[in-house]
C-alpha cells in the first residue's frame, strides 16, 4: 500500500463516516456540500466553491496541454425507509463493525466521493511539493438532485458552471459510484415514458354514449405486457432491457359515475446503446398508428415525463426523467491506461456494465467523453436497509485514484510512497 495512504487511513475512513452521517435527500444536500467544502478548501487549488445549483467544485489548473480529467460523483442520498429493517442501526449515524461501515449512503455514493475527494487532496499536495502544474486540469465536482432528477446537477455542471468558470472540456470522467473496484464502461438507457389515451365522458348508467379512454389503454398495454412491438435489445451485460408499466390513473376517477375521458399510465423502459429515445418513441407512435386502423374513435399521445426540481440553493428547472445509454470503448487508451494503472498498485480491474441510471447520461452519452465508473463499495446493498461498504475495499479505491491521478498526469507514483 501506499505509504500516503497508510498515512491518511484513518482520517479518510473518519471522514466517510462522518459525510455519511449527514442526512442528504435530495434537494436537502447543503450540509454534506458545506463539509466537503471545508474539506477542499485551503489545500491549494486554484479554485473552490459551490455553484448556483449546489454542487461543490474544485479545480486544479493544468498548463493546457491535457489531458484533463473529471472525477465525480453525487450527494444525495435515498431515503431510509422503514427504520425497521434497519435492525438497530441509525442509517445517519455511521456504524463501523466487522470491517465495514454501515449507513444510508456509504455505498451509494458517498465512499466512492471520498476516495476522489482524498486522491484530489494527494494530487494537489504532489503539485505543491513539485512547484510544477499539471499538463491538465484535474477537477472534482460533488453534485446534487441525481437520485430523482435524473442528471440535474452534472447537466448544471457541464452546461452553466463550466463556462462560468473556464473549465476545460474533460477528456475522461470517472464517476464514483459503487462497482466493488471493477471498472464499469458502460450502462443501460433509461426513460420514463408518459403514455395518454383520450376518450369522451358519459354517464356510466350509458356508457355506450362516451368513449372510455380506459378502454382504449387496455390494448396498449397488452402489447407492453405481451412484449409486442417493442425491440427489446440484450445489452453488454447479457441481459434483455426490460419495459414495464409502474402507475396507472384515469380521469375523472374516484367515484364518480363517469366514463373517463383520459387514463395515463407511466412506462419505465430500459434501452440498450445504440437506441435512442426518437427510436423508443416511434415504438408507441407505430402502435397508436395500427390501432387507429382499426378504431377511428382511437386518440393517444407519449412523451417523456418531465419534473420541477428545486436546488437546496432556490435553483429551479425542469427536468426529463430520462438516463441515456452509454458505452466506452473498452479497447481505447483511456481504458487500458487506466487498467495499467490500477494494476500498478496491485489490482486487476474487470470490466462490468450499469442496469441502473448514472450521470455518465451526460458526460458519456450527450458530449462523447469517455466514462468509468470505479468506486469500493459493493453494489448490493444499494438503496437497501443497513447499506454497507467494506473498508479495505474503499481503501484500495482510495490507493486507486492515487495511481490513476499519477499514470494520467507524469507523476511519478514514488511522490506518494515517501
Amino acid at each position: 500500500m501506499l505509504k500516503k495512504v497508510q498515512d491518511t487511513r484513518d482520517e479518510y475512513v473518519s471522514f466517510i463516516k462522518e459525510i455519511v452521517s449527514i442526512d442528504s435527500q435530495p434537494g436537502d444536500e447543503e450540509a454534506v456540500a458545506r463539509r466537503i467544502l471545508k474539506e477542499l478548501e485551503g489545500i491549494g487549488a486554484d479554485e473552490t466553491f459551490i455553484d448556483g445549483a449546489g454542487n461543490v467544485v474544485s479545480v486544479l489548473r493544468g498548463e493546457g496541454k491535457g489531458p484533463n480529467l473529471l472525477f465525480t460523483g453525487h450527494m444525495d442520498v435515498v431515503p431510509a425507509g422503514n427504520l425497521e429493517n434497519w435492525e438497530g442501526y441509525d442509517p445517519f449515524n455511521a456504524t463501523e463493525v466487522d470491517g465495514k461501515i454501515i449507513g444510508r449512503g456509504v455505498c451509494d455514493m458517498k465512499g466512492g466521493l471520498a476516495a476522489q475527494i482524498f486522491a484530489f487532496k494527494a494530487a494537489v499536495e504532489a503539485v505543491k511539493r513539485s512547484g510544477k502544474k499539471l499538463p491538465g486540469e484535474l477537477v472534482f465536482c460533488g453534485v446534487v438532485l441525481e437520485e430523482p432528477a435524473e442528471m440535474f446537477g452534472m447537466r448544471y455542471f457541464y452546461r452553466d458552471t463550466m463556462p462560468k468558470h473556464n473549465i476545460a472540456k474533460p477528456d475522461l470522467v470517472f464517476i464514483g459510484e459503487p462497482s466493488m473496484n471493477t471498472l464499469v464502461t458502460g450502462q443501460r438507457g433509461k426513460v420514463e415514458l408518459v403514455v395518454k389515451t383520450y376518450g369522451r365522458t358519459a354517464h356510466s348508467s350509458t356508457p355506450q354514449e362516451g368513449i372510455n379512454a380506459l378502454e382504449m389503454m387496455i390494448p396498449i398495454m397488452d402489447a407492453i405486457f405481451k412484449e409486442e412491438g417493442f425491440d427489446l435489445r440484450t445489452d453488454k451485460g447479457g441481459s434483455k432491457t426490460p419495459i414495464t408499466i409502474t402507475n396507472c390513473i384515469v380521469r375523472p376517477g374516484g367515484t364518480l359515475s363517469v366514463v373517463p375521458d383520459e387514463c395515463e399510465i407511466c412506462v419505465d423502459r430500459r434501452y440498450a446503446p445504440g437506441q435512442s429515445l426518437d427510436d423508443l418513441l416511434k415504438e408507441f407512435e407505430d402502435l397508436f398508428e395500427k390501432l387507429k386502423k382499426d378504431n377511428p374513435n382511437f386518440s393517444a399521445s407519449v412523451e417523456p415525463r418531465y419534473y420541477d426540481v428545486t436546488a437546496w440553493t432556490g435553483y429551479e428547472e425542469k427536468v426529463p426523467k430520462y438516463h441515456p445509454s452509454w458505452q466506452t470503448d473498452e479497447s481505447s487508451e483511456w481504458v487500458t491506461r487506466t487498467v495499467s494503472a490500477l494494476k500498478k498498485v496491485g489490482q486487476d480491474p474487470q470490466f462490468g456494465y450499469a442496469v441502473g441510471g448514472t450521470d455518465g447520461g451526460i458526460t458519456a452519452a450527450e458530449n462523447n467523453i469517455p466514462t468509468m465508473l470505479y468506486s469500493g463499495p459493493e453494489p448490493f446493498s444499494l438503496h437497501k436497509p443497513k447499506e454497507y461498504a467494506t473498508i479495505d475495499l474503499m481503501v484500495k479505491n482510495y490507493e486507486g485514484y492515487i495511481s490513476i491521478i499519477s499514470e494520467f498526469y507524469g507523476i511519478d507514483l514514488a511522490e506518494f510512497d515517501k
